[in-house]
């Protein structure tokens, strides 16, 4: 462990997330906002993709967590592998729902008269699939579709967050109802140079950091080997504080993170 020679209180650079260690870019933050407010304003259907480890889940925690809790029911799905059935089931077990009858017609009958019965009492109700490029069976997020027809007058009963990499947007492409139901689309991309430098300064602070260990020319040299992706970037860090300990340095300096990335290269 490398904590007592870089004089540290935790892990800086453990891939958990964390609201602690959560750095949030000018990007970022309008990326919340405009998530935050189309689900406040129930506005149907949202999606939100991005490449590996660059903050999906992260951030739409973070607005999850921000919500009104006595406003919203959340069912949320991380694992989309589901069959149909399977994934009305999983929603309906998600907002504790009786799922006694596992009959398709049954559990659309539950959730129906579920998300009815909050719209009457003033509660809104997000389904949020994460991982959502991994759904096997297009017959799914047809599925998914047809809830977007539980209306109440003129308003939606759920809003639905689709959360995935960049493929889920040729999945919903291939069922042309549902891309003209996304209100929302949104993107989140890798950490540019400066924001990089700021993402590695700020976890280092949290964790118990108070002097500089870190050269400008090194953050230059992670930010070119990550592509500025924060999992790689939490990687790479993570290894060069525990090679820094080894050799007794001082100093992160783009010479360590060479060494680094030569003795873990992927």
């Amino acid at each position: 462990m490398y904590l007592e020679h870089w004089k540290l209180n935790d892990f800086p650079f453990d891939n958990v997330p964390s609201s602690r260690f959560y750095y949030e870019t000018e990007g970022n933050r309008t990326l919340c906002e405009d998530l935050y407010d189309a689900i406040i304003r129930r506005r149907g259907a949202i999606v939100l993709t991005g490449d590996i480890g660059c903050g999906k889940t992260t951030s739409t925690q973070r607005v999850l967590l921000d919500l009104p809790q006595d406003q919203f029911d959340i069912a949320l799905i991380t694992y989309s592998r589901l069959t149909p059935v399977e994934m009305l089931s999983e929603i309906a077990q998600q907002l504790g729902l009786n799922t006694s009858n596992p009959e398709k017609t049954a559990l659309l009958q539950v959730l129906r008269q579920h998300l009815a019965k909050n719209a009457e009492e003033g509660r809104d109700t997000l389904i949020c699939i994460d991982e959502a490029q991994s759904i096997p069976d297009i017959n799914t997020l047809e599925e998914l579709r047809m809830l977007l027809n539980f209306q109440l007058g003129d308003r939606f009963l759920l809003t639905l967050l689709l959360v995935g990499q960049p493929e889920l947007q040729r999945n919903i492409a291939k069922i042309p109802q549902l891309q003209q139901r996304i209100a929302l689309n949104l993107h989140i991309g890798q950490l540019s140079l400066k924001d990089c430098l700021y993402y590695v300064l700020h976890r280092l602070r949290v964790a118990g950091c108070k002097k500089p260990i870190l050269t400008r020319q090194a953050i230059t040299v992670i930010h070119q080997h990550t592509l500025g992706v924060p999992r790689r970037i939490n990687h790479l860090m993570d290894r060069c504080l525990l090679v820094g300990k080894r050799t007794s340095s001082a100093l992160i300096d783009s010479k360590l993170v060479q060494v680094t990335m030569q003795r873990y290269p992927n």
